[in-house]
């Protein structure tokens, strides 16, 4: 197994983002590889939906000016400031996984610590596509925050132990959809829509997760019994209530027993990434009809990290990861560097 593939592997398994020592030990548990939500990262993203919907939940958001979620001083960063604006953002962060603290780059430059040895970037932080919105869980549920205003959209908790997790943003960045999950079992979607703050409960059809949404605002939903480990060079997917099926080229699958599926979508645009024998990944852009309009074969040493609004992102790892570093390219632009060991968010990821 490469090490793209160990990062996927530890990202797939981990079940519970807020509790590092039970992803670890599923991880070793189990062997099932699951979607990527960035092969730059070790991602403890990797949640298996259950068929039961969330039976709570309401419409109405609440937007208030309230300060975010309260973070020990970490030594050596700025900490965020609690209200305001503060900038765009370009990255949520952690130069490395044991010791050091999550932090939030700036498109200017700037960086504050979001807090000291929190969970991983793709788990429970993300920023939407535009860089505007910072969501993280805090002690009373989710909340996402404008970091170009003063508004804060707060998302209740449901009961006790369980979590929300960012599952898909709109490439728009108004709407986000949150997974609730305890124990690594997820109960139910919500979908917040940033411009009201109002809040939806979504209930797809049994055994379906959601895995994009469309400038229309449908969603693009995913049969969940299409994970696992078995050789599948076909993906169906529910876009707008009608069944789509996209296809692996000859030589490539989109899963088999050391990859797992991997599904983003932005605006109009599915990405899958497929695996071929020559042991070369690659992104296949499809459109909502099934159609291939892109293939892109990724260079050796450059991982899929997921597409942006300036295109699709992948990084290039250094020969020496301890000194060296990461580079963010979208094409042959580098839009980022990164130490060598980091694990990084870019704006818009989450589960896919």
């Amino acid at each position: 197994m490469n090490l793209r593939d160990t990062y996927l592997q530890l990202e797939r398994e981990s079940r519970d983002y807020a509790d590092a020592d039970r992803a670890l030990a599923t991880l070793r548990r189990r062997r099932t590889v699951r979607q990527s939500a960035g092969a730059a990262g070790l991602a403890a993203a990797g949640l298996v939906v259950a068929t039961l919907l969330l039976q709570t939940g309401g419409n109405g958001g609440e937007i208030a000016a309230s300060p975010t979620l309260s973070v020990a001083t970490t030594p050596g960063y700025a900490a965020l400031p609690v209200s305001g604006p503060v900038g765009q953002g370009a990255a949520v962060y952690t130069p490395c996984r044991a010791t050091c603290p999550t932090l939030l780059s700036l498109t200017d430059g700037r960086e504050f610590a979001l807090g000291p040895h929190t969970v991983t970037p793709s788990g429970n932080m993300t920023l939407s596509p535009d860089g505007r919105w910072l969501g993280l869980p805090t002690l009373a549920g989710y909340q996402l925050r404008d970091l170009l205003g003063d508004t804060v959209v707060q998302v209740p908790a449901i009961g006790t132990g369980g979590a929300f997790s960012p599952w898909v943003w709109s490439a728009d960045s108004r709407r986000l959809i949150l997974g609730y999950h305890q124990s690594g079992d997820v109960s139910g979607y919500l979908q917040v829509d940033l411009s009201t703050g109002k809040q939806t409960t979504l209930t797809p059809s049994a055994g379906y997760e959601p895995v994009g949404i469309l400038p229309s605002g449908a969603l693009v939903l995913l049969d969940e019994s299409q994970y696992g480990d078995a050789e599948r060079k076909r993906v169906t997917l529910r876009v707008d209530r009608t069944d789509i099926t996209l296809t692996a080229s000859p030589a490539g699958v989109f899963a088999d027993a050391d990859h797992g599926l991997s599904v983003q979508v932005s605006g109009g645009r599915i990405f899958v990434l497929e695996y071929t024998d020559e042991q070369k990944v690659a992104v296949a852009e499809f459109d909502t009809t099934g159609n291939r309009v892109q293939y892109t074969v990724l260079p050796d040493g450059d991982y899929a990290m997921g597409p942006t609004r300036d295109g699709y992102a992948t990084v290039r790892m250094p020969g020496d990861q301890e000194n060296g570093r990461q580079q963010v390219r979208v094409g042959d632009q580098v839009i980022g560097e990164y130490p060598g060991m980091a694990e990084i968010a870019l704006p818009g990821s989450a589960r896919h």
